[in-house]
């Protein structure tokens, strides 16, 4: 109750086996085998095996990166008109899935894309699992429930206090609360963690208790966001005016540093964080870090990150022109949906033998775990050569069987 109050919804579900449960779970109670779901492509990875595994007919729809002076790798908000137009050529669709916030912290207009999805007759299930903090101080984005979504599973442990596993999923109508918890049968212990629930009780109380704190926690972003102005070659992305085209809003809490415009890679940065100044971030990727912050960081945190990141910046030297794009620009075109997959024969082939065949396994970078591939879709060379970026700049690509191998799992056309 409290829990459900707090997130504005009608009821919530205590997670012990972390958001990807609460994902399965919200898609089982919301759709039917063979049903057709809309799906932005920058979902989790558990969204797109909870399609597999439930049956689903998937349709994908790919954000734009942000607009704006600069351009960066990273995709931006849901577009409502582009959805809108999508739902209506697609009148079958009964759930439309969006992530909000993103791993980087780009937030989507929740409230008309609600209004949206219900006009046309579908439900909208809302991946916020880094948004746990959001309601918390009006200095973050409003969050999905009281925007009006279905469903939404926010991540606990993330950005408050809790213990890893510990999550949420949210119901914004009374009547599916039965089929939610049908769900959750399949997917969550039937022995929880009292542990894992006392965590939950104590992170929620911490937030509701500590106003201050969260407001603390405001100013030293504040303060970070006026040292990052003084930079003259990395970039904290999207904390100002010129940074924020094609955002519906953004989670001030993600320090998202691209390196763009330097020599060096955010894997380099990362390492260079790690070996000289003792800091380990959430994410490096192929053109930027991801330092994910949260009302238990402390002012001399702050100031570490702050002080190494503009003596680092002071030793480095700009670079004309951007770095090779390490985004999807258009989607691969599928052959079978990913549930179908299992019945073709499969065989191994390298990386360059696999062009022109369907993919058999998931591609993807980890973290956050958004997929370059999808089971069912076709290998192509634009396809192969992205991989191929992602593995020179030391980026973390997984398989369905573990880090990237020589080979990947596929079958004939």
């Amino acid at each position: 109750t409290e829990a459900a109050k707090i997130y504005h919804a009608k009821r919530a579900f205590l997670l012990v086996n972390g958001a990807t449960c609460g994902i399965f779970a919200a898609m089982k109670a919301m759709t039917h085998r063979g049903d057709t779901v809309l799906i932005a492509r920058n979902c989790h990875t558990s969204v797109h095996r909870a399609v597999e595994l439930l049956g689903l007919h998937p349709i994908y729809y790919l954000p734009e990166p942000p607009t704006g002076e600069r351009k960066y790798d990273v995709y931006g908000s849901v577009n409502p008109l582009s959805l809108d137009m999508l739902l209506q050529k697609t009148p079958a669709v009964k759930l439309v899935v969006v992530t909000s916030p993103t791993y980087e912290g780009i937030c989507s207009d929740i409230d008309l894309i609600a209004q949206i999805c219900h006009r046309n007759g579908t439900k909208l299930l809302v991946d916020e699992a880094h948004g746990a903090h959001f309601p918390f101080h009006e200095g973050f984005p409003a969050n999905a429930m009281e925007q009006g979504a279905d469903c939404a599973v926010v991540s606990l442990h993330k950005t408050l206090p809790a213990l890893t596993q510990t999550a949420l999923l949210l119901c914004g109508d009374k009547s599916a609360e039965d089929k939610l918890q049908s769900a959750l049968s399949f997917f969550q212990t039937s022995s929880p963690s009292y542990v894992l629930m006392s965590s939950i009780r104590y992170a929620l109380d911490y937030a509701e208790k500590n106003t201050l704190a969260f407001a603390d926690y405001i100013e030293r972003l504040r303060t970070f966001e006026q040292d990052a102005k003084q930079w003259k070659h990395l970039a904290l992305l999207f904390h100002s005016e010129d940074e924020t085209g094609n955002l519906a809003d953004y989670d001030r809490g993600k320090l998202v540093i691209a390196t763009v415009h330097t020599t060096i890679s955010g894997v380099e940065l990362a390492n260079i964080l790690r070996k000289n100044y003792n800091l380990e971030v959430e994410m490096a990727a192929a053109n930027y870090i991801i330092a994910m912050t949260s009302v238990c960081d402390t002012d001399e945190g702050f100031r570490r990150l702050s002080v190494a990141l503009s003596a680092i910046d002071d030793s480095l030297s700009g670079k004309i022109g951007l770095s090779d794009n390490t985004l999807l620009s258009e989607l691969p075109e599928r052959a079978l949906d990913p549930c179908d997959c299992d019945q073709k024969k499969v065989y191994k082939r390298s990386l360059h033998e696999s062009v022109d065949h369907i993919s058999c396994e998931d591609v993807y970078a980890y973290p956050p775990g958004i997929p370059v591939l999808v089971k069912g879709e076709i290998i192509s060379g634009k396809i192969l050569a992205l991989i191929e970026r992602l593995y020179e700049k030391q980026v973390n690509i997984l398989s369905g069987e573990g880090s990237l191998p020589e080979y990947l799992l596929v079958s004939d056309l």
